[in-house]
């Protein structure tokens, strides 16, 4: 499976992300609003620097962190929502 790096930029706290390259939108969407702090989607960029570890892996349905320093909580998933 091809893989896409790229950065998730907030105000005060960025993340190098790690998501299946043909994940749509929606799906990109649905999984980083799991994310906590919420980063502020100041933006999202390419990752200039290919040999960047991953903090978080984002997959179709399901988001997680890379490794317990990384500076977030994911929360559970909510049907409901």
């Amino acid at each position: 499976m091809n893989k896409m790096k790229f950065i998730l930029n907030g105000c005060d706290i960025s993340f190098v992300a790690e998501a299946p390259s043909d994940i749509t939108l929606g799906q990109l969407i649905k999984q980083t609003d799991k994310i906590e702090p919420d980063w502020c989607a100041c933006g999202i960029c390419s990752c200039s620097d290919p040999s960047a570890e991953p903090e978080i892996i984002i997959d179709y349905d399901s988001v997680r962190k890379a490794n317990d320093d990384v500076d977030c909580i994911i929360l559970e998933d909510n049907d409901g929502e």
